[in-house]
């Protein structure tokens, strides 16, 4: 599906434990369960805080690409939350670039599940 990423380019975390030894790991983070850009728009239907009341529209911001199932959301007075993307319910107006023109796409649930192949589910 278009506007999905699964980019998942692994990276390391390093911390020192008790004993005060260096500790390096390598992390991959998770695949992306949504079809929601940077750049999209949404309606909330329910409220996610005093500066976030029901019927707000919010710009979807660019966010962490460690943890592509956070969403980060901005409101009208520039303030900003971060939601899973499944706590996003609403109205969600997807927005895509087009030879350097901002075009609408079609309009699907939020928390769309479509693209993944569940071919492996079908009897032989």
């Amino acid at each position: 599906m278009d506007g999905v990423s699964n980019d998942r380019k692994p990276y390391f975390v390093s911390w020192k434990d008790a004993q005060g030894q260096m500790q390096r790991i390598r992390r991959t983070p998770p695949p992306k369960l949504h079809d929601i850009n940077a750049g999209d728009e949404a309606t909330l239907d329910r409220r996610l805080g005093d500066d976030f009341p029901s019927g707000t529209n919010v710009d979807i911001e660019p966010s962490n690409p460690r943890h592509p199932n956070i969403l980060k959301l901005k409101n009208e007075n520039g303030q900003t939350t971060f939601v899973p993307y499944f706590d996003l319910t609403g109205k969600v107006r997807r927005f895509r670039e087009v030879d350097g023109e901002r075009v609408a796409v079609e309009n699907q649930s939020a928390g769309s599940d479509e693209y993944i192949d569940s071919s492996y589910l079908e009897w032989p």
